[in-house]
């Protein structure tokens, strides 16, 4: 466990610049060198990437150090919240992709306060800075260039992810639809609905989810019927009851939703009749907040359970000509789907943002 940085930490010198830590004099982020060195800006990003291709840590600004440790403070003395937040606009701008943990927090000293810029782990490496298209990674005290091997193997464990998450996806819309898997569905359906339902036609909304715990083969599988065991919402309101035992995993079912979730942690679900039509036309904000709310009580039944990512998830809506009294020659017959994508959270707002983006332009072209 990191200690945090406080004056109390950082003065009885029991933080010392090393894999976590890193002290800066200063970091003025208009200062340009002369020449083709680089600015002070790009350097302070090199910093905070190498951070978060290795394990996290703390960038200290405003410490001058000596063997590794403090020996003074340069303490700043400009607006506060306006320092911090333009730092974090630096950071947020310049580093692909978008590392969405950092906080920059300022420590009060004498004649001022220094910046902590609080790095987490991150997973979604190989972290880049776009200034420069430099990728380091921190090595003891110093900052190193990542190998193109390393680089190669951070994409490959991203792409290998997304790979999986897409055969696991496709196999299961394919157990939705078969007749020899009834059982394991349950109350649905041989076409993935319940039988009773007068309406057989309409739009299915299709999630799945893979978190990076899959592949961690030290860790424990989904143990069920624990008291304490964490309830997901269901989508269109209400709650589904508690996972039982299926063929490959636990399944949470009710009228017309099924969630599913695999001993190694991979995560479906399928929605059936995901928008509210009380309009008499699609709701789409509504679809979107409800998407919202699905995936945080997903995000917050895997955290729950330790399951923190980063994550690789796939999102789509099946069937859209087949809403009766909207669908209309040459509405699409599905959205979504085209490539999984890794995040940090499965609230994603960039992914959720575009999913609903095109689902918007197909039911309102």
């Amino acid at each position: 466990m990191l200690v945090i940085p406080t004056r109390d930490e950082i003065e009885n010198r029991r933080i010392a610049e090393g894999t976590f830590y890193d002290f800066k004099r200063e970091v003025d982020l208009d200062k340009k060198y002369p020449g083709s060195g680089k600015s002070a800006k790009e350097r302070f990003v090199d910093d905070v990437v190498a951070f978060l291709n290795g394990e996290g840590g703390h960038l200290i600004i405003g410490v001058t150090e000596s063997d590794g440790v403090w020996d003074s403070y340069v303490p700043l003395t400009s607006d506060r919240e306006k320092t911090c937040n333009r730092f974090l606009q630096v950071i947020q701008s310049t580093i692909t992709p978008l590392p969405t943990k950092i906080d920059v927090v300022p420590i009060d000293v004498p004649g001022g306060y220094i910046l902590d810029v609080r790095i987490p782990p991150h997973w979604k490496k190989p972290y880049q800075n776009s200034m420069s298209g430099a990728f380091y990674v921190r090595a003891g005290p110093r900052n190193r260039v990542l190998s193109v091997p390393e680089i190669r193997e951070h994409f490959a464990d991203l792409e290998k992810m997304e790979g999986d998450l897409s055969r696991l996806f496709d196999s299961f819309r394919r157990d939705l639809m078969a007749d020899d898997n009834i059982a394991s569905i349950g109350r649905l359906g041989s076409r993935g609905f319940n039988e009773d339902d007068e309406d057989e036609e309409g739009a299915r909304l299709l999630i799945g989810i893979l978190p990076r715990q899959h592949y961690d083969r030290s860790r424990k599988r989904y143990e069920i019927g624990k008291p304490s065991q964490q309830l997901t919402a269901a989508f269109n309101g209400g709650w589904y009851p508690r996972l039982r035992g299926c063929a490959g995993g636990f399944e949470a079912l009710t009228t017309h939703e099924r969630l599913f979730l695999a001993t190694d942690w991979s995560v479906m679900a399928w929605i059936k009749h995901p928008f509210d039509f009380s309009r008499e036309r699609p709701d789409i904000n509504a679809f979107e907040n409800n998407l919202k709310r699905y995936l945080q009580s997903l995000h917050d039944f895997l955290n729950d359970a330790g399951v923190v990512g980063p994550y690789a998830i796939t999102l789509a809506v099946e069937g859209l000509d087949e809403i009766q009294g909207w669908s209309r020659p040459g509405m699409p017959s599905e959205v979504g789907d085209s490539r999984p994508s890794v995040v940090e959270t499965p609230m994603d707002a960039q992914l959720v943002g575009e999913f609903v983006a095109q689902v918007r332009s197909a039911l309102f072209p």
